[in-house]
């Protein structure tokens, strides 16, 4: 019982339901008074007990006198008046009900009185209170600044240079018009026409992917009465790859998530233990409603809990008592480790969790450490988006380097540095630095075993370096990771008390072993092995066929064990003694006793690399992983740390004890500080983005990042670098090189696809020559935005990590790019317009002679520029044969190559040893390909060549300049005396086919002039 002083007090609470509930009795199953206590009311205090008063009307309506609630669920329903008759607060609208314990005893009360009691009025709940305001005050005050001694130094930001374009005054009537064309052209629901008829009167068949004559040698498409050409062939495959790959992905998906179900893999936020109900046992009453802490009492060394706004002070209660089990009877740290049970069939052994000591298992300290080990070979093997932009997994680090090598390995968490600093008001401030360690393992007698030399490419070792240098972001953006930093601290505090000989209440260990003795048994100490396939495809193409076409896919075993290994022996944190074995510690007494020898806690001949297996100086086998060794960090004596922060502790009815920070600081997330600087602001977005961070979902479990300046210096760098790199990313897709399929290294993994056609990287420069930028003004890409784009469906759309999306839309012969950040508009980035890829077709310095004979002879199709393209739109009777341009190639036996075509304007050409002949060939078609056998020479093809371009007349037909191709075509085509029926290749893999004859069947009785048939008078002329 607690006396009030006969202070008076204010109802501020209850203004939406008439006032709050009044009881006859302290608890909270006794009757309701008959009336509420209207809001606005003064009261005399008369006694307090845990949070209820006992209260005398002075002024209002209501009983006369009662037991109220001073507060209910972090909302004020009671404020002190002040000496001059002011309110100490504002006026809440909190629920009128005392609490949800209330709520469920007045259950039989009526149906009405319950509905009063649980509804809490929302307008209130989504308003700070005057603490909650006061804490978020503070926090954002000291947010960056060095309040711990610490120099500022210099601030490296990265960003990239930028300087600021022209503004467009008008956009060029090309894309005014491109775009208007495509908005008003009508949808074509017909199924197209796979065949034509060119201008001597055959039927020719077209491809059903790209519209062109089908050559001497046809595919099967999709459909099974389509032809197309070997290069669509290509890209069929190629998409029925990619459909079965992501069926077959998305089946082991389910069987992943089926066994992460059935196991119970998976961390859950609300299993975060909380410390309030802990804190009260150990004699900090009233329990606190935030974070607690400790506060160490040098002299006596003694310790007490103590409510805390600091992030870097607090220490989970839970945890720590673990810990300190653990350490009295293991002296060491929680260790867990994920280990193969049959190391010969590393393909199919489950996994097994093994805890040191075993009764872990089950405990909120093995199930953060199972989870956190868990969670981090799922990112390693690329199960999920990895929390930091640009990253990469083991996985595709393999692919990279050494996509064909098998090879086992293991990685753990682990400390590498730990301090126990102490705060103006002896604070106990524990601090670690976490990372990743990786090992290649081999197959010896005993097991698996570490291998010599673990090289530095390793995919490893590279995802375990690039883990580490991100730890800290990725505890801030990921639960089960900042949870394990939390045990790790709470295992630095539990290893200075014992190391420093401080004397624990008997407390302590009674609530470990009542926490030990609640857990239930491990359901589930095997699990399956985790595990990641993905296909893989290189096709190449040759004369109009497919060869060579590698598919399968990539089982390559990747297999990765470990844990978490804190190594908490490696640090000296207190000026330690042994312990004999076998001794038993009194209770109320000092954790060590000094002059004790025995059992050394030290390292005993343990390599520095982490081996697979850990040992004590008796010979005991310990299992690797999860192993929290701090034996080389020296934390007892405190003041030769250079930090010295403030005061950072409060009694538990202080602000520290009466405020949730973390609750406050989630409701104005989305609702900005007024404190903070912008730069600050974009901080904490970028650090909790909801496409990288779970963390927004712990409630009042969560904690606000350490708001220290050597903290928040480093996040900032490593967010600053993500924003570089998505500007990067930005600056590389919006330029003309970008290439769908083959994004490049600044992208993710992902965006490079598996199933490729093998091209040299010079044919991909020729394809994205034909891109022309076109500057648009400001209206222009509004047009686009709200009135072109919404119904046209994008060409390319992907998303990065962080959930910005980058698409690609094909408006005719316009390509605009745009890009869309997260919770934002999308914006155009660069708008393209798809011209004739320009090729270099400069004659090469050797001559060719007259006497030259042909050996080869091939004649190729290919699409004709967008320009023309659009021309031919304008008339209704163009024809898809008008759409391509034909063009011949003769080889001869002095090694050189002739190059003849009518261009649009009439214009003849006969180019010798053209440079960039082999870029054009490869996007082109090959219709067909002969070899000679009578003599044709380079003389008479020039013969051909000057005939023609006498009669050339200015903008040619499209048939004009086919029958030019042919011309010169037939002369081989003469010479090899007997015309081949095109051969039909049937299905590619997976479904091959069995070549037969395909022959063209005539249109009308006309011969084509390749036949040399006879012809009629009106053909002569």
């Amino acid at each position: 019982m607690a006396t009030c002083d006969q202070d008076l007090w204010q109802v501020v609470g209850g203004g939406a339901r008439g006032g709050i509930i009044v009881r006859t009795a302290c608890e909270l199953g006794s009757p309701i008074a008959d009336s509420r206590l209207s809001t606005g009311s003064l009261i005399k205090g008369v006694e307090c007990v845990d949070g209820r008063l006992h209260y005398e009307l002075v002024e209002g309506s209501g009983p006369d006198k009662g037991w109220v609630t001073q507060s209910l669920r972090g909302k004020e329903l009671l404020l002190k008046m002040e000496a001059h008759g002011e309110v100490k607060g504002e006026t809440t609208e909190a629920s009128t009900s005392d609490d949800n314990q209330a709520a469920h005893a007045d259950s039989g009360s009526g149906s009405e009185t319950t509905t009063e009691q649980i509804v809490v009025d929302k307008a209130s709940e989504e308003q700070l209170t005057r603490d909650e305001q006061e804490a978020l005050r503070q926090y954002e005050e000291k947010f960056g600044q060095a309040r711990d001694g610490e120099h500022p130094g210099y601030n490296r930001k990265a960003f990239p240079w930028f300087t600021n374009k022209p503004a467009v005054k008008e956009t060029p009537n090309e894309a005014i018009e491109a775009a208007k064309a495509f908005k008003e052209k009508p949808k074509d629901k017909r199924k197209p026409r796979l065949y034509d008829v060119d201008s001597e009167g055959e039927e020719v068949t077209l491809c059903s992917r790209c519209f062109m004559p089908i050559g001497e040698i046809a595919y099967q498409g999709r459909d099974k009465n389509a032809c197309v050409h070997a290069e669509c062939m290509a890209q069929v495959v190629i998409e029925e790859m990619k459909e079965g790959d992501e069926k077959l992905q998305a089946e082991e998906h389910e069987k992943k998530m089926k066994n992460r179900k059935e196991y119970d893999i998976g961390w859950r936020m609300e299993s975060v233990p909380k410390s309030s109900t802990l804190a009260e046992r150990l004699g900090c009453s009233p329990a606190p409603q935030g974070l607690c802490c400790l506060v160490y009492d040098e002299a006596a060394r003694t310790v007490r809990v103590a409510a805390t706004l600091e992030p870097s002070a607090a220490v989970n209660l839970e945890y720590l008592t673990l810990a300190l089990k653990v350490r009295k009877q293991g002296h060491r740290e929680p260790l867990f480790s994920l280990d193969p049970v049959d190391p010969q069939n590393m393909e199919k052994t489950p996994q097994k969790k093994r805890y040191e000591p075993d009764w872990l298992a089950g405990t909120s300290v093995g199930d953060v450490m199972f989870q956190a080990d868990y969670f981090l070979k799922e990112l390693a093997l690329g199960e999920y988006t990895l929390p930091v932009v640009g990253m990469l997994s083991v996985f595709d680090w393999s692919e990279t380097l050494e996509a064909s090598r098998q090879w086992a390995g293991r990685e753990w968490f682990v400390v590498r540095k730990a301090e126990v600093r102490l705060a103006e008001d002896k604070t106990l401030i524990p601090f670690v630095k976490m990372g990743v360690e990786a090992r290649e393992q081999v197959l010896g007698p005993k097991g698996l075993q570490d291998a010599p030399v673990t090289g530095a490419n390793h995919p490893l070792k590279r995802f375990a370096e690039a883990f580490t240098r991100n730890f800290d972001l990725i505890a801030e953006r990921k639960s089960v990771i900042y949870h394990l930093r939390e045990l790790a601290k709470a295992s630095v505090m539990a290893k200075f008390l014992v190391d420093s000989g401080a004397t624990l209440d008997k407390a302590w260990f009674d609530l470990a072993d009542e926490l030990v003795a609640a857990t239930e048994p491990e359901a589930h100490p095997e699990i399956p092995q985790l595990w990641n396939m993905r296909g893989l495809s290189r096709i190449q193409l040759k004369e109009g066929k497919l060869v060579d076409t590698e598919t399968g896919l990539n089982t390559n075993l990747h297999a990765i064990y470990g844990g978490v290994e804190f190594g908490l022996d490696r640090f000296e944190l207190a000026q330690r003694q042994g312990l004999r074995p076998g001794q038993i510690m009194p209770s109320g007494s000092a954790l060590q006793t000094p002059g004790l020898q025995g059992m050394s806690l030290g390292p005993s001949g343990r390599p520095m690399f982490m081996p697979q297996r850990f040992q004590l100086s008796q010979g005991r086998e310990m299992p690797q992983g999860v192993d929290l060794n701090l034996d080389k960090f020296d934390l007892a004596e405190t003041e030769k740390f250079a930090g010295m922060l403030p005061a950072c502790s409060g009694s538990s009815d202080s602000l520290e004890g009466r405020t949730l920070l973390g609750r406050a600081f989630l409701r104005c997330f989305q609702e900005g500080y007024e404190v903070l600087k912008e730069e600050d602001k974009t901080l904490l977005r970028g650090v909790f983005n909801p496409a990288l961070s779970d963390r927004m979902n712990e409630a009042e479990a969560f904690t606000p990042p350490d708001p220290t300046m050597s903290y928040i210096s480093k996040l900032r760098s490593l967010v600053n670098e993500e924003q570089s790199l998505l500007q990067r990313r930005k600056n590389k897709f919006f330029e003309r090189s970008f290439v769908v399929g083959d994004a490049g290294a600044e992208f993710p993994r992902s965006w490079t696809s598996r199933f490729q056609i093998d091209q040299p990287r010079a044919t991909q420069n020729v394809m994205q020559s034909g891109l022309v930028q076109i500057q648009v003004d400001q209206s222009f890409q509004q047009s686009l935005l709200k009135e072109i784009l919404p119904t046209a469906a994008a060409e390319f759309e992907q998303k990065t990590e962080d959930g910005v999306v980058f698409r690609i839309y094909r408006l005719g012969s316009l390509e605009v790019r745009t890009v869309q950040e997260h919770e934002k508009a999308e914006h155009v980035g660069v708008v393209f317009s798809a011209r004739a890829p320009s090729f270099n077709l400069r004659p090469g310095k050797k001559m060719v002679s007259d006497d030259e004979r042909v050996t080869k002879a091939s004649i190729y199709v290919e699409a004709i520029d967008a320009e023309s393209s659009i021309l031919l739109d304008q008339k209704w009777s163009s024809k898809r044969l008008d759409y391509i341009h034909y063009y011949v190639v003769l080889e001869t036996d002095a090694s050189n190559t002739i190059l003849t075509e009518m261009l649009p304007n009439g214009t003849a050409i006969l180019a010798m040893n053209p440079e960039g002949l082999l870029d054009r060939n490869s996007l082109a078609k090959l219709l067909k390909a002969v070899e000679p056998e009578l003599e044709v020479t380079a003389g008479q093809v020039k013969q051909v060549h000057e005939k023609h371009s006498r009669k050339a007349e200015a903008a040619v037909s499209p048939s004009m300049r086919k029958f030019f191709a042919k011309s010169v075509f037939a002369l081989t085509c003469k010479a090899t005396g007997v015309q081949k029926a095109r051969k039909y290749m049937g299905r590619a893999y997976p479904h091959p086919g069995t070549r037969t004859e395909f022959p063209r069947r005539p249109y009308t009785t006309r011969k084509s002039r390749i036949t040399q048939e006879p012809v009629t008078k009106q053909e002569e002329s």
